[in-house]
């Protein structure tokens, strides 16, 4: 059978031969594609109505996802993927072109996808003092920088028209250690990214589970570092290849894998069961709440100061007991365990209970007491379900 035909006769649409893979990078393209799309619009379902910076620049990375593919379907429109000897030369300048344009779309992808995993680190961060803030800065910033020195770096003394033909390594050189470089970069970053989240971590009072939980949630971003040692590579072996429009089809492909799988990690730390790991109690001084996001259900303890406490004495020993009792109570998990399938994050619901039992005087403290059990708080918030029964008793031998 003609591998260049179907069952019935018909020609193929891109079929796979010995100088023809233009087919493996048409496939893969789509895929991803469909893979992005389906992640950002997860992410938007999840993070509806409580967008945030981050969110901004996962939505930004993936309008150029789009537009790299589109750049990659211009150029297997023009001969990318096949030897050059089955091709006309003037596809060649269309075909390379084509292919830039998608390589400088993908590392500014891949640098926006960085920033907005940084972002949401510097959320969990919030106001907390120490070096990790600055840090994540830092990071943010390097980052940036390295999108757009990544892209300014392969164009500086490169004509774009001849990369994938034979007079490449002359009107473009220096090709792999441009990409050596970016590489090392893109690594080290990565690194940095996932050791500082584990620091930010192991250095609070939590459960091992949940720190466990927090660290997976970014480790899955360091599959990275192996797709892009393996695109450098494949990267060394066409700027010199007899047939580079088919040389370079191995380094597109894994192209394609790295800006969906970064797209993917990044969305990942904001599914719920890991949005759940990020609020860590009391001691995180800015869990990752959802007060930030106009909730009006968040609450915090009230203190019990001294003169409170002497004026519920006071009360008793006047002869009328005086007794406070004070429970809250949290529902958000036993809510989300009955909507299995709701993958939002669940608002906090909560139930306050107080009685108090004051005599003729203390109605000011009681009216006040439960002014202040109402309202809210953005320092510390309660996550899980906690009861606090607080009980005071005069001395009765004081009225002797």
């Amino acid at each position: 059978m003609d591998p260049e035909t179907s069952v019935d006769g018909s020609p193929r649409f891109s079929p796979i031969v010995f100088n023809d893979h233009a087919g493996q990078l048409w496939i893969v393209t789509i895929l991803s594609l469909i893979y992005s799309a389906l992640v950002t619009t997860t992410r938007a379902y999840i993070k509806y109505k409580m967008f945030g910076f981050d969110d901004i620049l996962i939505g930004l990375a993936a309008a150029l996802h789009l537009a790299q593919s589109i750049a990659v379907f211009v150029g297997l429109s023009n001969g990318l993927g096949k030897f050059n000897s089955i091709t006309p030369p003037e596809q060649w300048a269309t075909s390379s072109k084509s292919t830039i344009a998608a390589i400088i779309l993908c590392l500014l992808a891949l640098s926006l996808a960085k920033c907005s995993v940084l972002a949401l680190i510097l959320r969990i961060i919030g106001t907390k003092p120490g070096k990790s803030k600055p840090f994540c800065i830092t990071l943010m910033v390097v980052s940036a920088a390295w999108g757009v020195g990544s892209c300014l770096a392969f164009l500086i003394k490169c004509h774009a028209s001849t990369v994938l033909t034979v007079d490449n390594v002359k009107q473009c050189p220096n090709q792999y250690t441009r990409w050596a470089v970016i590489t090392v970069i893109d690594i080290i970053t990565e690194v940095f990214t996932w050791l500082l989240i584990v620091r930010l971590s192991w250095t609070v009072s939590m459960s091992f589970t949940r720190k466990f939980q927090v660290s997976m949630a970014f480790a899955f971003r360091l599959p990275l570092i192996v797709l892009s040692a393996i695109h450098l590579a494949h990267l060394r072996k066409y700027p010199d290849a007899a047939e580079p429009q088919f040389a370079v089809t191995n380094s597109l492909l894994f192209q394609q894998a790295m800006i969906v799988w970064s797209l993917i990690s990044a969305t990942v730390p904001n599914l719920k069961n890991f949005l759940k790991s990020f609020s860590i109690g009391m001691g995180f001084p800015l869990a990752f709440d959802l007060s930030m996001y106009g909730s009006s259900n968040a609450y915090a303890l009230q203190s019990l100061d001294k003169n409170r406490s002497k004026a519920t004495s006071s009360a008793a020993a006047t002869g009328a007991g005086a007794s406070t009792s004070l429970s809250v109570h949290d529902h958000s998990d036993s809510e989300a365990r009955g909507r299995p399938h709701n993958w939002r994050p669940d608002k906090v619901s909560h139930q306050t209970t107080a009685a108090h039992h004051y005599s003729g005087n203390s109605r000011d403290n009681l009216s006040e007491e439960e002014e202040n059990s109402r309202t809210g708080s953005q320092e510390l918030i309660i996550n899980k379900e906690v009861a606090w029964n607080v009980t005071y008793e005069g001395d009765q031998s004081s009225n002797r």
